[in-house]
């Protein structure tokens, strides 16, 4: 709810909304806990935490751009219960001088009887707009999913079975905010479904491993905004959680409107301290199969036991909401498994170079022994001389592949092949 809200919005359907709340929110949500922010007024609470968003085989995702289904982790963030109506929009252009809708009558005159229906009508300009006035944002396509589906990757914002009388779809026109109480979402939100499309702040485009979609690649590239929620001209699918709707910023539908978000104070580092924790772990995982248990990795085995404190002191600060503290112990965890994968891969360049010059003057011993070979060899020298041959050119393949314990094994039985001709001088060192 807007700052211009008026102060009683508590028709019957209201009260039924504010009954509803109580019993569907989930309890932690209400209660919060004794750390919880206090809550702008208008506004749900969506905890952090991750959440299921997209769809892998929903008959309903005509367009195939809900692949794949994948996990999102968000900090915590509030939402408005309702979308902004034409009230607190008035409101708006009466603080600002801003532009009203092309439809309304008149600047600053409310279509007759619609003070409490969604505004329409908006641009994405006149949507950022609005919010900034309020200090706030308007939500991405991450934040309205969840809010909308909560964390059991549901349907339709009340659950996976369509309930005509929890939404304003299929419908004529626009309904006030708080005609369908019971459509309200886990946290507590309002007309996700159906009524109006929300602008989202972010661009439309595949989710990350999305298979190819010719369909929707000319939107694709920061053409068109993401929108949600379906409206009251939708059919039931486009009102899922889950569904995708675009539109140009200059848009300016009628059946278009938005609601505002506003960051939770105290996680400002949250995705930070989250992908910190994450990468660390991913740099384990590629620094350990380069890390034996031999003698020569013992630093390398001490830094990364190291890094396996920092990492769980890392993941209690995070459980303790001490978000900065959490990515900072992250960070230097990653710092040790760097530098114990390096010393690793360091030893390894060593043994490498030496392998390599070892094979290296084995083959060469065995090339010059070859070219000294005289004229006029017996046929059991010339036997010899072919296997030799023979052993040079498989070593030298080898050599070129990094096989060195075969090419340096054909490079000595290669030698001694000569050596085995009795010839003076050609097997000399």
């Amino acid at each position: 709810m807007s700052r211009t809200a008026p102060v009683l919005r508590l028709t019957v359907a209201g009260a039924i909304a504010m009954f509803v709340t109580a019993v569907l929110m989930p309890a932690g949500v209400m209660a919060g806990g004794a750390d919880a922010p206090a809550t702008p007024d208008g506004m749900v609470l969506v905890p952090a935490g991750p959440f299921t968003m997209g769809n892998n085989n929903d008959f309903y995702d005509s367009d195939d751009d809900e692949k794949p289904r994948h996990t999102v982790d968000l900090p915590a963030f509030f939402i408005d219960k309702y979308p902004v109506t034409n009230r607190d929009y008035a409101a708006f252009l009466a603080a600002t001088g801003h532009a009203a809708p092309g439809h309304w009558p008149a600047p600053g005159d409310i279509p007759a009887g619609k003070e409490e229906h969604p505004v329409v009508g908006v641009t994405y300009a006149d949507a950022t707009a609005y919010a900034q006035w309020q200090n706030r944002r308007l939500p991405t396509e991450q934040e309205f999913e969840k809010a909308c589906r909560g964390t059991d990757a549901r349907r339709w914002t009340w659950g996976n079975v369509f309930d005509k009388s929890r939404a304003n779809v299929g419908q004529a026109t626009t309904t006030p905010v708080t005609a369908y109480p019971t459509g309200v979402s886990p946290y507590g939100a309002f007309e996700m479904a159906g009524n109006v499309w929300e602008w989202n702040s972010s661009w439309y485009e595949l989710y990350p491993g999305s298979p190819p979609n010719r369909t929707v690649e000319r939107f694709l590239g920061q053409q068109v905004k993401s929108v949600r929620g379906g409206s009251y001209g939708s059919d039931i699918g486009s009102a899922r959680c889950a569904d995708r709707g675009h539109s140009k910023p200059e848009d300016t539908s009628t059946s278009l409107g938005f609601r505002t978000a506003l960051d939770v104070p105290g996680y400002g580092h949250y995705a930070a301290a989250l992908a910190a924790r994450q990468q660390a772990r991913e740099g384990r995982a590629r620094a350990l199969p380069d890390i034996s248990e031999y003698e020569e990795h013992q630093p390398s085995r001490d830094r990364i036991r190291s890094a396996d404190d920092l990492l769980a002191r890392a993941d209690a600060a995070f459980g303790d909401k001490r978000f900065e503290e959490s990515e900072r112990l992250a960070r230097d965890a990653l710092g040790q498994i760097n530098q114990a994968h390096d010393l690793a891969l360091d030893y390894k360049r060593q043994v490498i170079l030496k392998k390599e010059a070892e094979t290296k003057l084995i083959l060469d011993r065995l090339e010059n022994a070859l070219t000294q070979l005289p004229d006029g060899l017996s046929p059991q020298q010339q036997a010899l001389r072919a296997e030799a041959d023979q052993h040079l050119r498989l070593g030298r393949e080898f050599q070129a592949e990094g096989g060195w314990g075969y090419a340096q094994m054909h490079g000595i039985i290669g030698y001694r092949q000569v050596q085995a001709m009795g010839v003076a001088g050609a097997s000399a060192p």
